[in-house]
């Protein structure tokens, strides 16, 4: 029974280590976005450091504090028309907002790099449940800050 056990674990680990290695604040960076969609750093920004202390031991501070620095960079976004609508109705019956995000978490003291990953997340909207790109957008912005965090702890 011990050997199945230890073969069923081979291999697995849960978390990312982070506070093995003397990380238990993180400095969230100004997010950088090279897209042309404005103010979603902004709203990405808000609910990453939400999340944060929400659902990961990770605690925020400050750049010259922090034992990590994040640092995220909006890469990509992109609008996608799924299903059109008429003239006499809305423009877009049905539609899409896909946005991708790099995630870098730095050892502030060590300058090493610890997580280096890539999030991508789409949220749709259907006009006639009265849903919009609005809708959409903070369903998106929320997604990805979990997806983020979830980056962090764990070692996916």
């Amino acid at each position: 029974m011990l050997l199945t056990a230890l073969v069923a674990g081979c291999g697995y680990s849960t978390g990312s280590g982070l506070p093995q290695r003397g990380i238990r604040t993180v400095h969230l960076r100004a997010i950088e976005n090279d897209t042309f969609r404005q103010r979603l750093e902004v709203e990405l920004g808000a609910a990453v450091s939400r999340e944060l202390s929400v659902s990961s031991d990770l605690l925020p501070g400050s750049a010259a504090a922090a034992d990590a620095i994040l640092e995220l960079r909006i890469t990509s976004e992109r609008e996608r028309t799924l299903v059109s609508g008429d003239r006499t109705s809305a423009p877009v019956r049905e539609g899409a907002q896909e946005v991708v995000v790099r995630i870098l978490l730095t050892d502030r003291r060590t300058g090493k790099q610890l997580v280096d990953r890539t999030v991508i997340d789409r949220a749709e909207f259907r006009s006639p449940l009265g849903e919009d790109l609005g809708t959409a957008r903070t369903e998106l912005v929320e997604d990805l800050a979990r997806k983020i965090v979830l980056a962090l702890e764990t070692p996916f």
